[in-house]
């Protein structure tokens, strides 16, 4: 209604003008070759309406016939693409039906209809390729989708699916930290690389993207820690072959994220006991054995013993402390006493733990004891016998398989990134 009042305005202006201008006409002279001509400016400005109603005219022609080619064109391409999404739905619908000749048929339309756009066929090629178990194809696909903006994050996905199908772990590898730098919060696709770093033993990796992962909250702080420490863990292992110094300053680290982990607090005894300090050494490991008796450390214990050259019950006194009547207390001593041949020592510290069904673990030791105290083969035979139906003891155990292992690995024996828990092994009857 605004543009009519504004165009009639406009339309009033100008008959007013003309008006004007022709009540108050006046003549109009030039000289040429000594001719005068004379005109009334009347008759200019009727020249000058008409020039500007046909260039008006002709104007709005043109632009009436351009947009009306525009808009044919547009429709026309709407159109084009309508096909070549509905063929898509119908690829993606014989597929389900696995009618794969007809899925390929529809691909092919879609190239036909969608030329500028080759994302739509490629994702349903890769789908057909993958039913029909055609691999290299499928390979190739996914290369062709790395290098469209719009499946590129597919294509690396799916590269990275089929190397970890043919268990090369590299190239796995390079596609998943590709797609994790274009979008870590995909699913999984964190716990993925970390399992392919676990394999491959590639700990400093484990390091970087574990940063980068919590810098953008894709993982909470108990994981940030834990898969840090064992960054940490695994590199000083790695290292304490050739660098002791530093192995230690790792295993530090990987401590202060996770204290007083048996594990860690193993590795690190013996990377003090290999570098001499054996009294550094004797104090980390009692004060650990205080705050959590573990048989982690058994060896530890008995190795670093033997380089301070002390008798081996009385170290363990030393480190056992007033946690002699806890049970990993008793039964580390009891080994100790068995290992030294003190059979009475063995047999007053084992009483206790003898009840109407005792632990599979201390039948064993009662079986030891009588083996190189009287060596009675009844009483020995009685006791293996009696521990078939004892409890086991706690083991390393896979949260996923239940799989126990008897040391802690980074990587269960199943393959399974930091799974394991320390617990009680269930009876099997």
């Amino acid at each position: 209604m605004l543009k009519f009042f504004k165009i009639l305005l406009q339309f009033f202006l100008i008959v007013v003008l003309s008006l004007f201008l022709i009540n108050n006409a006046f003549i109009i002279s030039f000289e040429i070759n000594d001719f005068i001509y004379s005109f009334s400016s009347s008759y200019f400005l009727i020249f000058f309406i008409v020039f500007f109603i046909i260039i008006f005219l002709f104007q709005t022609s043109y632009f009436k016939l351009k947009f009306k080619l525009l808009k044919f064109k547009i429709s026309n391409n709407i159109s084009i693409k309508e096909k070549g999404y509905e063929s898509f739905v119908l690829g993606m619908i014989a597929l389900a039906n696995k009618d794969y000749k007809k899925a390929n048929l529809e691909s092919k339309k879609i190239s036909k209809y969608l030329k500028d756009d080759f994302s739509l066929s490629l994702l349903l090629k890769s789908e057909i390729y993958k039913n029909e178990k055609k691999y290299e194809q499928l390979n190739n696909i996914y290369e062709e989708m790395t290098k469209d903006e719009n499946t590129k994050n597919l294509g690396y996905r799916g590269m990275m699916e089929r190397y970890l199908a043919a268990q090369d772990y590299h190239h796995a590898f390079i596609y998943g930290e590709k797609l994790f730098n274009r979008n870590p919060y995909i699913e999984k696709i964190y716990d993925t690389l970390v399992n392919i770093i676990a394999i491959t033993n590639n700990w400093q990796q484990l390091l970087i993207i574990t940063e980068s992962a919590y810098s953008k909250k894709i993982i909470n702080k108990k994981i940030y820690q834990e898969n840090m420490a064992i960054g940490y863990f695994e590199i000083a292992k790695i290292k304490k072959d050739f660098e002791i110094k530093p192995s230690i300053s790792l295993t530090e680290k990987a401590l202060k994220l996770r204290k007083n982990f048996p594990p860690f607090v193993k590795l690190y005894i013996d990377l003090l006991t290999e570098d001499k300090q054996y009294y550094f050494a004797k104090k980390i490991i009692k004060k650990a054995w205080s705050e959590n008796p573990h048989s982690e450390y058994k060896h530890s214990i008995i190795n670093l013993a033997k380089h301070l050259n002390v008798q081996l019950l009385d170290f363990i006194k030393s480190i056992i402390g007033s946690s002699l009547l806890n049970e990993e207390s008793k039964i580390l001593y009891i080994e100790a006493s068995i290992i030294n041949k003190k059979w009475d020592e063995a047999r007053s510290q084992i009483k206790d733990l003898i009840d109407i069904k005792p632990k599979k673990e201390v039948c064993l030791l009662m079986a030891k004891i009588e083996e190189g105290d009287t060596g009675d083969i009844q009483k020995i035979n009685s006791w293996s016998l009696r521990a078939r139906n004892g409890a086991e003891k706690k083991m390393w155990t896979c949260i996923i398989t239940n799989k126990t292992q008897n040391e802690w690995t980074s990587l269960s024996s199943e393959g399974h990134f930091n799974s394991l828990e320390w617990k009680q092994v269930p009876m099997i009857n």
